[in-house]
């Protein structure tokens, strides 16, 4: 019998959740490979200057844009109202006047940003990307699909954006049009998935105002806020201090290794995302929700970590042999910058099991703690000794975000953060030493590109070794799931003990 939130039989949760993370990793992989090849090749087209222009203007408008997602979305998730489709029309009102206002901030900004980095072309581009809250509000019927755990459609429809951004700006930036075709790649596939969601949508995109909708959604929505506020101080802070520290140059250097650690949280987001659902459904299962953190951070390190021990010991390969001379002083901050990505990514979703349960304050209360860390730590490390005090003060902010983390992860769950994430270090720990021992007794004489290739695939084919070696179990377990469907399944006639208070 399905639940009455879900499009299938409750006793299905499980696989459907690890289905859904394959679907997601899938979908959301392939989009991340043509964002990335884009950002390589444009970086090689356009040079440091027209990237770090774009460092700013891309920084500010997606964060801005990334504020007016207060969790809306995810209080649409939670919610089990009779009338669904009222619900939705409620939501996406409150969402597309969200869009509408974070939109004028955008346009009011252009000035303010244009006077804060010394550049009058600035106001044009900002003014250019003004319109991506509200296309993000346009998209809004992917929550239906998302509360149905209809993950398949939800990443056709996503995938659109990059899809069609990928062949738009790629052929305009190499026919000269610079900055600007970073413009409008997004602008026509944002415009092609709101067409394609207004296509394929079962609820009607009404407006329907409710006073008491708007208090449920926004008492669970301001913590989220808040969050969003501290990610763009700190986004937007670190391109500001390098611009004021080194000029537009130095901007570039910071946006491109931002740019580029910033995949090392993929497959948490992957992770995260396909998990919440089920965890609204099983929110009172203190035995199941252990489960599902364990598992979805184990399988989420080997990514993490064999990604960032990448950058830090192939960051100068990158930019000796893929993106020339002119991105040397790049390589400390990509190697620093994944250093600091695998301490923040660990026991990432931790924030996923409060908002459930509809306590969103606690991701608030660490969103502070990385704020006031980076403003007191890397922000001074950088004015008193450079881009090497900006890496260490970065890495120590992180630390103590994590500290935070782990409280609270001991708090509502019980479980050791650090345990988790030694765990997971073990065989990238053994793939790096098998690199380094053969870096320093094999080779000899200049560094070609040979060599970096043969140490990548030593550190890949070993720490595939290793994890295997180390989570047979889990990946077997994983496998059944996808194999074996309802057999192996979250167990709702089992006794209540352990449930949550």
């Amino acid at each position: 019998m399905a639940d009455e939130r879900l499009a299938f039989p409750r006793q299905e949760l499980r696989r459907r959740t690890v289905r859904g993370a394959v679907t997601n990793a899938l979908f959301l992989g392939g989009a991340e490979i043509l964002v990335l090849a884009q950002g390589l090749i444009v970086t090689v087209l356009l040079g440091p200057q027209a990237i770090g222009l774009y460092g700013i203007v891309t920084t500010t408008a997606v964060t801005v844009a990334a504020l007016r997602r207060v969790g809306i979305d995810e209080g649409f998730v939670r919610q089990a109202e009779e009338r669904q489709e009222d619900e939705f029309q409620r939501a996406f009102t409150l969402e597309l006047m969200v869009g509408a206002a974070f939109s004028m901030v955008l346009v009011l900004a252009a000035p303010v940003v244009a006077l804060a980095y010394g550049d009058d072309r600035l106001v044009l581009l900002m003014l250019a990307v003004a319109y991506l809250p509200v296309a993000f509000a346009l998209q809004a019927p992917t929550w239906i699909f998302f509360r149905r755990m209809d993950f398949l459609r939800v990443r056709v429809l996503q995938a659109l954006v990059p899809l069609v951004t990928f062949c738009v700006t790629v052929p305009l930036a190499a026919a000269g049009v610079g900055v600007w075709s970073l413009v409008i790649g997004p602008f026509v596939g944002n415009t092609t998935a709101i067409v394609a969601c207004l296509l394929v949508s079962p609820y009607r995109l009404g407006l329907r105002f409710d006073s008491e909708a708007r208090r449920r959604y926004l008492r669970f929505s301001w913590p989220i806020f808040v969050s969003s506020v501290a990610l763009l101080l700190v986004q937007q802070g670190q391109i500001l201090a390098f611009s004021v520290h080194g000029g537009l140059t130095a901007a570039g250097y910071i946006t491109l290794a931002f740019t580029l650690t910033r995949y090392a949280d993929r497959a948490d987001q992957i992770i995260a995302t396909t998990i919440y659902p089920a965890i609204c459904v099983v929110q009172d299962r203190l035995e199941t929700l252990r489960e599902i953190f364990r598992t979805s951070n184990r399988v989420a390190l080997a990514w993490v970590l064999p990604f960032c021990a990448g950058f830090v010991l192939f960051a100068p390969d990158l930019v000796h042999f893929v993106l020339g001379h002119r991105w040397q002083p790049a390589v400390l901050l990509l190697q620093g910058l994944a250093g600091a990505a695998a301490v923040q990514q660990l026991g990432y979703n931790w924030f996923s099991f409060y908002r459930a349960r509809g306590d969103s304050i606690r991701q608030a209360v660490e969103s502070a703690v990385m704020a006031v860390t980076f403003l007191g730590l890397a922000i001074p490390g950088l004015a008193a000794w450079g881009a090497r005090g900006f890496v260490v003060g970065r890495i120590a902010s992180a630390v103590v975000v994590m500290l935070v983390r782990r409280h609270y992860v001991r708090k509502l769950l019980g479980l050791e953060l650090l345990a988790i994430g030694a765990r997971a270090a073990t065989p990238v720990a053994g793939a790096v030493g098998a690199v380094l021992v053969v870096r320093a007794s094999v080779w000899s004489g200049p560094r070609t590109a040979g060599q970096a290739v043969a140490e990548i695939a030593l550190l890949l084919a070993r720490t595939a070794l290793l994890t295997w070696l180390a989570e047979r179990g889990l990946v077997r377990e994983l496998l059944a799931q996808l194999r074996l469907g309802a057999g192996a399944q979250v167990d709702e006639a089992a006794p209540a003990e352990g449930q949550i208070a």
